[in-house]
């Protein structure tokens, strides 16, 4: 694996160490004691040493390390678990197995941290290590720096080469990405799949079908480097959105936002909505390990093509929970255009609506309960937007997060900004949710790419809750 891609080890170390802090270790006499010996462990599973051992080996129950020293320790809770399954009570097997957590876990959360063995209500578990992302104390980073600083000051070309490459590039290849997105056209495959889905078909559809045709393409060609796939992949992407005709010279080196704008418009965008567009590109880029990225990296490491993972990653997108925000977004400015009171509306979305409806669309977030950093950026983009065009919608979705606020306490997250932003700029109804798609298509390739250079086979276990063992007879 690449120095530039490998991801620091000391940070995993102190976790480690944190947690052992914060464990006591059984001495003498285990009972109500979180960590057992190998000893005490299969004394209470009433197994020799040896079998113990082979169960950690089969993965059905995890073993820790001092941090001083090489004796093993293992989890009370997982070892009385186990021993619900190994050893029969009352003539039949007992329990479950262990939590999956405390076995598929590459690195574990700290005590007290999200993902941390033992705390209640904890959904989070960390199940990898990666150096393209991270979201520290609510602030989120790509490669180190911090969101705030690309939105403003980085385009997307140069946001896409440093989530693959590891590092910031350099001027010239930022602007050669550009021209290549800008000099792309549509391959006759491709262009055939999307007339086989059908122009009426929902945006993340057209941009699902154009996968299979690139890889099916890639295959008749000759395999190339994965870099050149990924370059393939964001060119060909915007031009499966496209509805008009560009006019010409109009697209000439300017990148993806450009191209985007000019395909679903059929005008040439002036230099500030390609700006704010980049901006809105920038902030959807990458997210960490959300459903779709971590959807693309379990197929990148079956050692699938780059066109398989991206493909995963849209199809877990046309999910309603996922990638359905934007729609639901759209809806509810649909409904108050139409006349319709905030209040009305959002008691509405709160009663008798499927679940993924509970919260006011394009509210609330579990990563920022302090409000989503994405959110205020592209909330600062629609205010620029709107000192040209668009200041009645800005109004009203001001009013909308007021109102939220008042009623819910959540904050905005950033599908309701990036609809706005969307909708301001005259993208048809539909657009933002594809828009989104097309700019974490560069986080999900990174996430491939890192997957790829250093593989294992992403593998979880579950846990089993269902019938006891019995016999077809």
């Amino acid at each position: 694996m690449p120095a530039r891609l490998r991801p620091p080890r000391a940070r995993v170390l102190d976790q480690t160490g944190a947690r052992w802090r914060n464990l006591s270790v059984a001495r003498g006499n285990p009972d109500g004691a979180a960590m057992l010996t190998a000893a005490q462990a299969a004394g209470v599973l009433g197994v020799k040493l040896g079998t113990l051992y082979a169960y950690v080996s089969r993965g059905w129950v995890k073993s820790y390390r001092r941090k001083i020293g090489r004796q093993a320790l293992y989890r009370r809770d997982d070892i009385e678990a186990l021993r619900g399954v190994v050893a029969p009570e009352r003539g039949r097997r007992g329990r479950s197995l262990p939590p999956a957590t405390s076995w598929v876990t590459v690195a574990q959360a700290p005590a007290g941290e999200s993902g941390a063995p033992g705390v209640p209500g904890v959904q989070g578990v960390i199940v990898a290590e990666s150096a393209v992302s991270a979201i520290i104390e609510g602030r989120l980073c790509f490669r180190g720096y911090p969101i705030e600083e690309l939105v403003e000051r980085a385009s997307f070309e140069e946001v896409c080469l440093l989530l693959w490459g590891g590092e910031r590039p350099r001027p010239e290849e930022a602007a050669a990405l550009a021209a290549e997105v800008s000099g792309a056209r549509i391959p006759d495959s491709v262009a055939s799949a999307l007339l086989a889905v059908g122009q009426d078909a929902p945006p993340v559809w057209k941009l699902a079908a154009v996968m299979p045709s690139l890889a099916a393409l890639e295959r008749h060609q000759g395999t190339r480097p994965r870099i050149r796939q990924a370059i393939s992949i964001v060119s060909v992407l915007p031009l499966a959105l496209a509805e008009k005709a560009a006019p010409d010279g109009a697209e000439e080196g300017s990148g993806t936002a450009a191209r985007l704008l000019s395909g679903t418009r059929g005008a040439a965008p002036a230099d500030w909505e390609i700006h704010a567009l980049d901006h809105m590109l920038v902030a959807c880029a990458e997210h960490e390990l959300n459903a779709s990225t971590f959807a693309a990296r379990v197929v990148a490491s079956t050692g699938a093509d780059l066109y398989a993972s991206v493909l995963a990653a849209l199809c877990s997108m046309s999910g309603p929970i996922h990638g359905g925000a934007c729609d639901r977004i759209e809806r509810l400015f649909d409904a108050l255009s139409a006349g319709a009171k905030i209040d009305d509306r959002l008691d509405d979305r709160l009663n008798g609506f499927a679940r993924e409806e509970q919260l006011p669309p394009g509210f609330g977030h579990a990563i920022y309960p302090e409000g989503d950093p994405r959110a205020a950026l592209l909330k600062s983009n629609a205010a620029a937007i709107a000192r040209r065009k668009g200041r009645r919608l800005l109004e009203t979705a001001l009013k909308v997060e007021q109102a939220v606020w008042k009623r819910n306490r959540l904050r905005p997250n950033l599908d309701f900004y990036l609809t706005v932003c969307a909708r301001m700029l005259g993208f048809p109804q539909g657009l933002s949710a594809a828009i989104f798609a097309v700019g974490r298509t560069t986080g999900w390739i990174a996430h491939s790419l890192e997957q790829y250079a250093d593989n294992r086979l992403i593998r979880p276990r579950m846990r089993y809750r269902g019938a006891e063992l019995r016999h077809w007879s």
